[in-house]
């Protein structure tokens, strides 16, 4: 709380001293939309070096505490996301006054919430005080990671064209002319793209993992033994690790 404190505090003090702020921003997403290569002003680049270097700051703090209080999955979670955060300041850095295409700064942002989740996934999920739990454990964000990872290495201008190509498509074969509504067509085609890398991914989860349909906590297959048949003549199943629901 102290921490969303002060940084509600800094945004509007950095908003004020730069009206321009709002405007800016809207430039830019227009632009994001109409596919037009962007360039990020000075006020932009500050504001969001200036939401990473509060973020970075709190996880140092939090690692510092997990250290005191060893805490080590917590040290190692905030340790990796300082380097995350590190990494998205250098390259808001580099992008001053150099033109960028939607499409490359969608794909890293993709690419940094993947290494996010994963992080997140992996320190949250994966332990439980200072014993990890890889078998039993929740995968469930580090699946997610996974899949934003594959969702930003094809968000490329070329795979982007081949959906939004099938759109054009699909919309003349149905008689809906696209230059009316070409925002609806960007927006159709990346929800073809996350669908595409949902299904793609989907089998390999469902043949490695369980999920609860109780928590939502997805749990390797292999890690839970089978349960046989109970008194009440239910098929073969396994016990959720966390809720201990019924996962069939």
């Amino acid at each position: 709380m102290v921490w969303l404190g002060l940084l509600s505090l800094a945004i509007a003090i950095y908003w004020i001293s730069n009206p321009f702020l709002l405007s800016d921003m809207i430039s830019m997403i227009e632009k994001a939309i109409s596919g037009e290569p962007n360039q990020f002003s000075d006020v932009l680049i500050n504001f969001a070096l200036l939401f990473i270097y509060f973020s970075a700051f709190r996880f140092f703090i939090l690692m510092v505490i997990g250290i005191f209080e060893k805490q080590f999955p917590m040290v190692i979670g905030n340790l990796t996301y300082c380097f995350i955060l590190a990494f998205a300041g250098y390259l808001f850095n580099s992008w001053i006054h150099v033109k960028l295409s939607a499409y490359y700064i969608v794909s890293m942002l993709l690419f940094l919430i993947g290494l996010y989740k994963i992080s997140k996934g992996l320190t949250n999920g994966l332990f439980h005080g200072n014993q990890p739990r890889i078998l039993t454990g929740n995968w469930g964000n580090i699946i997610f990671g996974i899949r934003t990872l594959i969702l930003s290495s094809l968000f490329t201008e070329e795979n982007f064209l081949v959906f939004k190509n099938f759109t054009i498509f699909l919309t003349g074969t149905l008689e809906l002319p696209p230059a009316d509504f070409g925002f609806t067509i960007n927006i159709i085609a990346f929800m073809e793209i996350c669908l595409f890398v949902y299904v793609l991914t989907e089998l390999p989860k469902r043949l490695i993992f369980t999920q609860c349909k109780n928590c939502g906590m997805v749990f390797l297959t292999a890690g839970v033994p089978e349960s046989s048949r109970d008194s009440e003549h239910t098929s073969k199943h396994r016990h959720c690790p966390r809720c201990g629901a019924a996962c069939f």
